[in-house]
């Protein structure tokens, strides 16, 4: 995934309704490049899907015992 243009944060900033300073432009754009920076070193097709952790019973515990 290639970096965030300033051409990305003003689209973005427009669809959330946000105005931006023009010169706010280029931090915000550092600033979401930086965020999502350990997001993109990872790599999806080695991450192990596990269940959920809890599980539901709609007894409310009750097993009959």
């Amino acid at each position: 995934m290639n970096e965030i243009t300033l051409e990305d944060v003003r689209r973005r900033a427009a669809v959330a309704g946000i105005t931006l300073r023009d010169d706010r432009v280029e931090m915000v754009r550092r600033l979401l490049n930086e965020a999502l920076a350990p997001l993109r070193r990872l790599d999806a097709n080695a991450m192990r899907t596990t269940e959920p952790a809890a599980t539901f019973d709609a007894r409310g515990g009750d097993d009959g015992r």
